[in-house]
């Protein structure tokens, strides 16, 4: 597992977010694979051998992809938690 306290890409990616996307990385082990994904994924697309092909359209599609479905989790965790409140 990629994930550590200091380096958390979706915490980047969505800073408003970043309390959610803790909470949830400490009891979810399926949103932290989520979080490794994504930062593999930004490697992959920091890599400048891909150039500008198929292969780096394709990611960037997974990326955004992926920025959603993190987002429905966190929205739907968000709404659990509040509902519970």
């Amino acid at each position: 597992m990629m994930t550590n306290s200091l380096a958390m890409p979706l915490v980047d990616r969505f800073p408003h977010l970043h309390r959610e996307i803790r909470s949830l990385s400490e009891m979810d082990s399926d949103f932290r694979q989520l979080n490794d994904d994504y930062e593999l994924l930004l490697r992959s697309l920091a890599d400048s051998s891909l150039g500008t092909g198929r292969d780096r359209e394709e990611l960037v599609s997974l990326k955004t992809a992926l920025e959603a479905e993190v987002l429905e989790r966190l929205s739907r965790t968000i709404v659990r938690r509040k509902s519970h409140d």
